[in-house]
């Protein structure tokens, strides 16, 4: 098993209140997230959400801190806990404002997941 990180870059042009991405995360296992943002408007309170291809969310939306990586815990907990597997679907990224944001606003999204490598069998026998 090897542990894997997708990077996730949606941008709120000013003006909008918000973004999505949709994408497809390699066959493998979510382990958890991180989101790293330049939003800083505390009167206009951001969230970030992933649904599945489907539109059932996997992780629900929640407001930005929720998703901060947190200090002193190993480097597996320290993401915030997702636990699911990625089952060669597609997967909705999603973060929004309350209001309009006054600049461009980014969101860049760090999934960690764990995929099985297959070793290749030699055809000599």
């Amino acid at each position: 098993m090897k542990t894997k990180e997708k990077v996730i870059n949606l941008i709120i042009p000013q003006g909008s209140k918000e973004a999505t991405l949709l994408t497809a995360l390699e066959n493998g296992y979510v382990l958890g997230a991180e989101v790293h943002t330049n939003h800083a408007d505390v009167d206009n309170m951001a969230e970030f959400a992933i649904n599945d291809d489907s539109g059932i969310a996997v992780a629900k939306s929640s407001h930005i801190d929720h998703w901060k990586r947190r200090e002193g815990a190993g480097f597996h907990d320290s993401y915030k806990p997702l636990q699911f597997e990625t089952n060669a679907k597609t997967f909705n990224f999603i973060a929004k404002t309350k209001t309009a944001v006054a600049k461009d606003t980014y969101f860049n999204a760090v999934v960690i997941y764990s995929i099985i490598e297959e070793k290749c069998k030699s055809l000599a026998q």
